[in-house]
């Protein structure tokens, strides 16, 4: 398993790496850790290799700057992901070496004497292993939600993920609201390992752009529990204004654990669409049937029977068509709060509805046109808001 140079940059021990050439090769995956320090130029080749991120302090080249530049570009022609020069004997590099660093791009760092080698491999080494539980895990929900398995089976993967679980159980899914990378999510988990209020009941993991918590649990009623959530979402360090969040019902038997776990992530995308911070699934109302299905053939071809045409009109002619049945269906069929919302007339908000209904050939339909004009929409929004 790996992680990318730029998540080794947030650890503890090399927050205060600077870097100072190829930052194109920030994403370079790190799978060891490899120290030169007594060997000569003549040596190196074929020492360090793909996957090999490289610290040295260059004591075998502190008197010779040639030897210095030899030795950076054997480790660039041996494919090695990156370097750290420890500032003992430099604290710059010649352009030259910067230059053809930038065009390979090969991150080379400068950091601070004060830092240990050992506490740069402990730090990088254990952010692999647990990156490696982390996809693990992954793999364990992934199989859970997306295979038709038995009750028993969810039940086994369930112990797999936590043998300590309780039989009651909420799932919460806490996806970042500006995702870049894992950086930040693990940043927080790591930090909640060393939490005093952890609990072996529960499992707090990444998952996808996200954090995934299985809050389990006994001899508490559902209000109880609740607080108990937001607490310990609160201790993670989930800030509202950077996560939106999506809560499951509440659940007893961990064979349901497949259907708490899909809950939570259709709270999510239903929280994406209404621009809210925290959704609970059972308030999502239609969109609890329309979710489950949304890559069903039928569910598309109902979509794009609605949505394609009004697209078309609006590409034909420059209208705003699309954009006015998408706010007459956010203000519930709403003329009124339509017209001031899109600064417009009542009146000329009746004539788009008019012109959706005759483009759509729903001039004589009256219920049923809101009713499938508003199931297309929250499928449109569901097919732009990528989760």
């Amino acid at each position: 398993m790996s992680i990318t140079i730029y998540e080794a940059t947030k650890l503890d021990n090399l927050k205060n790496f600077r870097l100072i050439a190829g930052e194109w090769g920030l994403d370079n995956k790190i799978e060891k850790i490899g120290i030169l320090e007594y060997e000569m130029v003549d040596k190196i080749e074929g020492q360090f290799g793909k996957g090999d991120f490289v610290i040295s302090s260059f004591f075998f080249a502190r008197n010779d700057i040639n030897l210095l530049i030899e030795s950076i570009k054997s480790l660039i022609e041996d494919g090695v992901s990156g370097l750290g020069i420890k500032n003992v004997y430099y604290n710059e590099l010649p352009v030259e070496i910067i230059e053809y660093a930038n065009e390979k791009s090969f991150p080379i760092f400068i950091f601070n004497n004060s830092v240990y080698f050992e506490d740069i491999i402990t730090d990088i080494m254990d952010a692999i292993r647990n990156k490696d539980n982390y996809e693990l895990l992954e793999t364990k929900v992934d199989i859970i939600i997306k295979n038709n398995i038995s009750k028993s089976m969810v039940r086994e993967l369930a112990f797999e993920i936590n043998s300590s679980f309780k039989e009651n159980f909420i799932v919460t899914y806490c996806k970042e609201k500006k995702y870049l990378n894992n950086a930040n999510i693990i940043r927080l988990l790591e930090s909640f390992k060393k939490s005093k209020t952890k609990s072996i009941y529960n499992s707090v993991f990444k998952y996808r752009s996200g954090i995934l918590i299985i809050f389990s649990y006994e001899n508490l009623d559902e209000s109880s529990a609740l607080n108990n959530l937001y607490k310990l979402i609160d201790d993670i360090g989930i800030n509202n204004d950077k996560y939106i969040i999506g809560i499951s019902n509440n659940y007893l038997g961990l064979d349901k654990l497949h259907i708490g776990i899909k809950e939570s992530f259709y709270a999510v995308k239903a929280n994406e669409i209404s621009k809210k911070n925290i959704t609970f699934y059972k308030d999502i109302g239609i969109y609890k049937i329309i979710m489950p299905f949304i890559n069903e053939v039928w569910m598309q071809d109902f979509y794009e029977e609605i949505i394609l045409p009004l697209k078309s009109y609006d590409e034909k002619y420059n209208t705003q068509i699309l954009n006015t049945a998408i706010k007459y269906v956010e203000n519930d069929g709403n003329i009124k709060r339509t017209s001031e919302e899109l600064f417009q007339h009542d009146n000329t908000i009746r004539y788009r509805i008019n012109k959706i209904k005759e483009i759509l050939g729903m001039e004589n339909l009256e219920g049923s046109f809101y009713e499938q004009l508003s199931i297309a929409i929250k499928i449109y929004k569901i097919n732009n808001n990528s989760f």
